[in-house]
């Protein structure tokens, strides 16, 4: 029997920890000279000699989609039988929610319909990621730190877990805005990811200047685009909690972790690097 109230605090637990992750690895790095750089890089801005013991390679990223789409289809799957066979029972969700206590969480009164757009809009991220990691990115001998790994394994299934405990009713019109939101945002996302696969297409190891699409503004559009189709859900959602602290995360991860790097890597190696390309949100950062 698995005790509900605790799967709720972990979830909890794992967002809240999310969230203060990123500036304390960053502050960690720049106060030991660089020693937990390799938490902070990956990919072409990593190198290969820096805890090669605990360095793994990139295209192991895929399994993080695999596991989220699979766990996401779990809950997509019991609320197809809550709403095909027992419409009139307590929804899984509320089942995890009658457990909680009030200083845990507050209880959320929803139909079994509402964590539908935002799960359906998850899946469909799940679905393209996987799809685009396994035929459009070109992952070569890149190489990433475990601890990436670990995390993004539990990751998704946190996610998943996170619409059914704190979907509100959302208003028509805000559903419309995220699902256009999201599609825009998967649109420049899957062209960005392009453009990169391309440019590593031509000789293998060697890496070119990205240009075009969202790349005229930002240095890491993709990860940009990943923010927005995150906001969406979170909107879908009815502004849940816990996808609220995963936005948040998400600001953090890329803005501290992700996307400096990145930038920084482009300047040096491009000498004719646009100079105004900001760092991941165009225009301010």
């Amino acid at each position: 029997i698995v005790d509900m109230e605790l799967v709720v605090l972990s979830v909890w637990m794992f967002w809240v920890t999310s969230v203060c992750v990123p500036p304390i690895i960053k502050l960690l790095s720049h106060c030991s000279g660089g020693r937990f750089r390799s938490l902070l890089t990956w990919g072409k801005t990593l190198e290969c000699n820096e805890d090669s013991l605990f360095l793994v390679p990139h295209r192991y990223f895929t399994l993080f989609y695999v596991t989220g789409y699979l766990f996401n289809t779990v809950f997509l799957l019991d609320l197809i039988f809550q709403t095909s066979f027992v419409s009139a029972s307590i929804s899984f969700a509320e089942d995890l929610l009658s457990v909680v206590s009030p200083v845990v969480i507050t209880k959320f009164k929803f139909s079994v319909s509402q964590p539908w757009l935002p799960s359906i809009l998850l899946h469909v991220q799940l679905t393209r990621r996987l799809l685009e990691s396994l035929l459009v990115v070109r992952h070569d001998n890149s190489k990433m730190h475990v601890a990436h790994l670990v995390f993004a394994l539990a990751y998704y299934p946190a996610l998943s877990i996170s619409i059914n405990l704190s979907c509100h009713p959302t208003h028509l019109t805000i559903q419309f805005i995220a699902i256009i939101l999201f599609s825009w945002a998967s649109l420049h996302q899957y062209r960005c990811h392009t453009i990169l696969a391309q440019l590593r297409d031509k000789t293998p190891g060697v890496y070119g200047m990205p240009q075009g699409d969202w790349f005229e503004l930002v240095s890491s559009p993709h990860y940009f685009a990943e923010m927005i189709v995150y906001v969406s859900i979170f909107l879908a959602s009815g502004a849940g909690m816990f996808l609220g602290l995963n936005c948040l995360y998400q600001l953090l991860n890329f803005s501290l972790i992700c996307t400096p790097p990145t930038h920084q890597w482009y300047l040096k190696k491009f000498d004719d690097y646009p100079k105004n390309r900001k760092i991941l949100i165009p225009f301010i950062y």
